[in-house]
């Protein structure tokens, strides 16, 4: 079974949306998933405005008024000071290669979020690339040089070519394509679904479903 989940880390439901994904992940005994990130940068490096707002920066990119978006931030507390992204997308292919991908993007959020730190800023991604298991020399490595930007590009590309458009979108077994932000239980319905290969519109009932709570420690 496998979940691509394609982000960006300045989308703050993809903040959530991984939030849902790791707490499922410490719930529910899902055995043999395997969890790929796909980056999805809303916005090409080149043309990011670090001037603007979180907010205005949702709203252009979204469409949508900028009251939403102000008062969508501000009932999760998820509005943060604009920066640069494309280096930490860089770095999470890195964190891939060196199966730690899972910790890198868990702290990379957290670090974002709830730590307000700005990671255009080389020594505070070369710290948390630390902290996360990485290399020095390959973290020294990708910051120096531009290791990993096509492969940033080519995630984007290759999302746009299945017709994957909207931020956060998991996508289940390459079968199943849940867009926008998913509950707890929509992922599982879908990993259902897609586990007994029964047709999207309808609901998995019996042994076979992926129901099982983890035992409490």
């Amino acid at each position: 079974m496998k979940i691509e989940f394609w982000l960006d880390f300045l989308c703050p439901k993809c903040y959530i949306q991984h939030k849902n994904i790791v707490n499922l992940l410490q719930t529910y005994e899902i055995h043999n998933l395997e969890l790929i990130y796909r980056n999805y940068e809303m916005v090409d490096d080149d043309q990011m405005d670090p001037s603007m707002t979180h907010a205005e920066f949702i709203a252009s990119y979204r469409h949508l008024p900028l009251q939403a978006v102000e008062a969508l931030l501000k009932e999760y507390n998820l509005d943060i000071k604009l920066f640069r992204i494309h280096d930490v997308h860089r770095m999470s292919h890195l964190a891939k290669r060196a199966k730690k991908q899972l910790l890198f993007i868990d702290m990379v959020f957290k670090a974002i979020y709830e730590d307000g730190l700005d990671l255009s800023n080389h020594d505070t991604l070369k710290k948390i690339s630390l902290e996360a298991g990485l290399l020095e020399a390959d973290i020294d490595r990708v910051l120096t040089t531009d290791l990993y930007h096509s492969q940033v590009l080519s995630n984007k590309e290759n999302a746009q070519l299945k017709r994957i458009f909207e931020l956060p979108t998991l996508r289940i077994n390459g079968k199943l394509k849940l867009q926008g932000l998913q509950s707890e239980q929509s992922i599982i319905e879908g990993l259902n679904k897609t586990l007994i290969g029964i047709d999207p519109n309808e609901f998995c009932e019996g042994e076979h479903c992926i129901r099982k709570r983890r035992n409490p420690s």
